[in-house]
This record gives C-alpha cells, structure tokens and sequence, in this order.
C-alpha cells in the first residue's frame, strides 16, 4: 500500500527542472513547489515576464529563489535550497534529476531532450508533438545513457496507457483505446478563427487551433500507437459521437453492427470528453458473465472508462515513477506504427515559407506507418520554420517529401532522418 509514496520517502527530495511557463508548466511548478517530494526546482522559459508571474502565482517569496543565467550561480543556489528561474532552458535538462518538457514546441523539446540524454538527466514529456514524431528514437538514446523517457499521467496519452495496463493486468483482450474531444472538429481552422475563443479560454490561438483542427488529437492517439502496437483503423480515425454507457456497443467491428474494420485501433468521440477509454473483452464466458453483474453492459464487449485526465496536475505521479523506480509512464516500445502526417489546409503556392502546427498552412492527420511510408507523406512535427514549397500544392493534399525543401538546419529534422535510417 502506498508504494509509490514509500519508494520516493526512501529516495529522497527529486529534484526537477520545468521547461515553459505557459498553462501546463506554471501549474506544475505550482505543483512541485508545495509537494514535499521534490526539493527547490528549475524553471526555465524564454520569456521573463511569465517566469516571474510563476512565481507570483505559487506564492514564493523574493528570498526564495534566484534568477540567473549562470549555469555556476544556478548550482549553488540549489545546494542553498533556492528556486532557480532563468532564460537558459538547458539548465533544467543538466542540473536536476528529471527535466518536465511543457513547451509544445517539436524543435525546442528535441534540443532539450537531447540535452537530458547527453547530461543523464530524465525525461518527462508532456510535448506529444515531439514524442509521435522523433519519441522512437529519443527513447533508444535515452535507453542506450541508462536514462528514462517518458510520456506523463494526465495528459490523454499517458491516461489511455493507465487504463490499458488495468485491463492488460487483469487479463482482458484490449480491442479499442480512445479518448473525447471536447471541442469541434475542423481541420481547416485557422488562429484568425480561434482568436475570440482564445482568449476567452486564456490560451494562445495556435494551441487552440491546433487542437480544433485535430492535430493535437492524432499525436496523442499516435503516442497511444508507438506504446502499445494498436493502429488507427481509418485514416484520421472514425470519430463519432457517443457518450460512456454506449462505448462498447459503438466502437465494435462491422460485422458485429459497428463501425470498425478491425480491433486492435485507436479512436476518439465527442460526447465523453475530458475522458478516456478502453474496450475490453474476455474469452471466458463466466468473466463475461461477471461483468454483466458488475454493471458493466450486455457485453461480450465492455467499456472501462476514466472520466477525466488531469493534465499537469497528474505529472508528479510520472516524475516520482522516472526517477525513483525508473519507469515510463507512456514511451514507444520500438519504431513507428502510425504516423502524424501533414495536410494541407489551403492551396500552397510554390516558393511560400510554411508555418507549423496550430497555424493557417498545415492539420495533421493520422495514418499507418505502412500508409506513411508507401506514400512518402512527411510527419508535420518536422516541419519547422524555414521549410519551403517545392511546388504547388492542393487544399486537402496530404504533403509528401517531394511538396517541400525541409529546414536541414533543423533538429529534429535531423533526429527524425536518423529515426527513418534507424527503424526503417
């Protein structure tokens, strides 16, 4: 009982180093700051303004912590128990026990991952985005240092994973894994569109608009594929509307009166948002049986589900696991077997500079890696700032490497071509 809390009793403070100070970094700092596990942490952001109202927000006094971009300055404040705030983001991946990737940001989260890998530091992600694009061979890197990589409880991915080794654990087949959505779909959404709702919610435009136009969606469904094995059984996903008693009976195979050409699939659905999902289903007649007296449906198919996810809130769950027993909470388990690939959301003419996701230019959607591969298509988490038109491209095209001169100067451009020479 209370393992987790013991083990981490018996290891001692952690201490962590959050990189980006938007909603999720600042609420885990909030988080880290009151919770007696970890001692005096490193927070790290571009931006001075958000560093310090961080700091406000967490209730830390003048005297309690340090700004500095001295890596020296930095250190020796640790060992004086003071906070560290500073513009230099490797300070968090170089001088602590597990570094928090809270960006979002592909490029910044390869550069910071690579960082932790090099100075043995441990990796906790929220930065879906980078995980389902270079996630497979961060992981090898980090596997190779003695490190671990890691997805975080709380975000949908890592809750997915949660309710999956439950069922794996008490001996069910798995034949479906998804999550809600809990605003519209509408691939072709721009930040323009977003931008009242934006800031109503308090978010930045691009976030949100990479979450209505679905792309956030498929790299955390395609976190779920690389961890698990499970594919999407259409391209995109199905997406329907459903809500929790009628999972079960809505995601089963056509010939059963469903939707699905296989099990072993990934999806998502209006009507169960913020939660997520499992369907299950036992060879024994008896446990069917069971389940049915436990409330559970009419079965043969059965529904487990979680009707929330607490984003940040939940990481520390994932830090104490990294560090103190050395375990992912959600990491791929080999190479790619979906693939997040870039659509065009308007006609591009040849010659224009993209934008990335959460922009006017690009969704993302989610295929097979066999459909990645066979149509040369290229994931949207490399494509940065720099990259460049070939040629025209049509609204709705998916973009394949002949559509578009990649920033070669990239990082993760870089990572994810050692990935395809790795995996592929």
């Amino acid at each position: 009982m209370f393992y987790l809390q013991n083990k981490s009793k018996e290891f001692g403070k952690i201490s962590v180093g959050i990189v980006g100070t938007g909603l999720m970094g600042t609420s885990l700092f909030c988080k880290i700051v009151e919770n007696d596990s970890f001692s005096a942490s490193v927070l790290a952001g571009r931006n001075e303004k958000t560093l310090f109202k961080a700091v406000e927000i967490a209730g830390i006094k003048d005297d309690e912590y340090i700004f500095t971009n001295d890596i020296e300055e930095a250190k020796e404040a640790l060992k004086n128990n003071l906070h560290v705030l500073t513009n230099d983001i490797y300070f968090a991946a170089s001088i602590t026990d597990v570094v928090v990737d809270c960006t979002g940001d592909t490029e910044v989260g390869t550069l910071l991952s690579l960082k932790a890998i090099e100075e043995k530091v441990n990796i906790v992600s929220l930065n879906v985005e980078m995980d389902a694009t270079v996630g497979p061979y961060l992981k090898k890197l980090a596997d190779d240092a003695g490190i671990v990589y890691s997805g975080s409880a709380g975000d949908e991915p890592g809750a997915i994973l949660d309710i999956y080794e439950f069922a794996i654990n008490c001996g069910f087949e798995v034949l479906v894994l998804g999550k809600g959505k809990n605003n519209k779909l509408d691939n072709y959404a721009s930040p323009d569109d977003l931008e009242d709702d934006a800031k109503k919610k308090g978010v930045n435009s691009r976030m949100l608009t990479s979450f209505v136009d679905g792309t956030n969606t498929m790299f955390e469904l395609n976190a779920v594929c690389n961890a698990t094995g499970f594919v999407p059984d259409v391209s995109g996903c199905h997406f329907i509307d459903t809500n929790p008693k009628n999972i079960a009976e809505d995601f089963k195979l056509k010939s059963e009166g469903g939707i699905l050409n296989s099990y072993k699939v990934v999806d998502f659905a209006t009507g169960i948002a913020p939660g997520v999902f499992a369907v299950v289903r036992d060879k024994n007649n008896f446990i069917t049986d069971e389940m049915k007296y436990l409330s559970m449906g009419e079965g043969p198919n059965f529904s487990i589900y979680r009707p929330y996810h607490l984003t940040s809130l939940e990481t520390p769950q994932s830090i104490i696991r990294a560090v103190v027993l050395g375990d992912s909470t959600i990491a791929p388990v080999g190479g790619p077997v979906a693939e997040t690939i870039a659509i065009a959301k308007r006609d591009i003419k040849k010659g224009e500079s993209f934008d990335s996701i959460g922009g006017y230019m690009i969704f993302g959607r989610l295929v097979t890696s066999k459909v990645k591969r066979s149509g040369n298509h290229v994931p949207i988490g490399i494509i940065t700032k720099g990259s460049v038109a070939k040629r025209d491209i049509k609204k709705g095209t998916a973009l394949t490497y002949e559509d578009i001169n990649l920033n070669e100067d990239s990082e993760i451009v870089r990572i994810r071509k050692l990935q395809d020479e790795f995996f592929y």
